[in-house]
């Protein structure tokens, strides 16, 4: 699961190259087709040059057809080049049923906070529910990570009906981060006795026992993250925010605004017991 995703994410560093690539590889075939002579947009443009200079030839029509043809050529995939774009990192519809949250699968042993911004504005806070008493060190992890390493951090992946990746507070961009244990900077998995679902918290990895800080939140039925991932927690309140965040994702995982968690902590027993009460 985390190597394709590392793997896209290096797509999604290149996309642009890459459709430029592929849109300007069609314009060439275009002039191939049009030109008489298939040679380089360079070259045509020197023989161009060259023909207009001392003692040029007065027929330079053919070589004024073909730079007129390739530049056509070239505007088309220049506005090719846009409206694939956009349309890759649109986000797909979203039609599956979205009833919030899974109920919390077990005890909730403490709770945590995100207060997040989308384009430096607030766009409210995500109240997750945490299961210490099934995966301990996952969530004292998580805890710890939460007061002193997320804040200014980002969802840098989010895939709507899918997922909202975020934790990599070293590199923001999903290849860094590290746990709270200085001799474990990547920890094994504890279990997987809880099951992946909607509002679901995992931890994010690189396969088997290489839990770090990064983690993700479902949106989405994904039942084939059981037995890969370490499920910890669940989101009790702020649907609505990891919603809105979604709508900034796209198929790519490209997010179209920047989504930053601003600020996040530890519930306090008092906080906590109350955001229990208003699920």
């Amino acid at each position: 699961f985390t190597f394709i995703h590392l793997s896209l994410y290096v797509v999604n560093q290149s996309i642009n190259q890459s459709i430029i690539s592929i849109i300007m590889f069609s314009a060439a075939t275009i002039s191939r087709r049009y030109m008489s002579n298939p040679r380089s947009s360079v070259k045509v443009a020197a023989r161009y040059f060259s023909e207009q200079g001392p003692g040029g030839s007065a027929s330079s029509g053919d070589s004024m057809k073909q730079m007129a043809t390739f530049a056509g050529a070239c505007a088309i995939a220049y506005g090719s080049y846009y409206i694939v774009r956009d349309q890759l990192t649109q986000p797909p519809s979203i039609n599956y049923d979205d009833s919030g949250p899974i109920p919390p699968q077990a005890a909730i042993t403490s709770r945590v906070y995100f207060d997040v911004e989308i384009d430096d504005k607030p766009a409210g806070r995500i109240i997750m529910g945490l299961h210490g008493d099934v995966v301990p060190k996952t969530v004292q992890n998580f805890k710890g990570l939460c007061d002193r390493d997320f804040a200014g951090s980002s969802f840098h992946r989010v895939i709507p009906t899918f997922m909202l990746q975020g934790g990599d507070f070293t590199n923001h961009n999903g290849t860094g981060g590290r746990s709270i244990y200085p001799n474990e900077p990547k920890f094994d998995d504890e279990n997987f006795d809880l099951k992946h679902g909607p509002g679901v918290l995992s931890m994010a990895n690189a396969g088997r026992n290489t839990n770090g800080s990064q983690f993700f939140i479902t949106v989405g039925p994904t039942p084939h993250l059981d037995k890969k991932h370490v499920v910890f927690g669940v989101v009790e309140e702020g649907w609505d925010v990891v919603k809105l965040v979604e709508s900034m994702g796209s198929r790519t995982g490209i997010t179209k605004r920047k989504c930053v968690i601003k600020k996040a902590g530890v519930l306090d027993d008092a906080e906590g017991a109350a955001a229990g009460e208003n699920r």
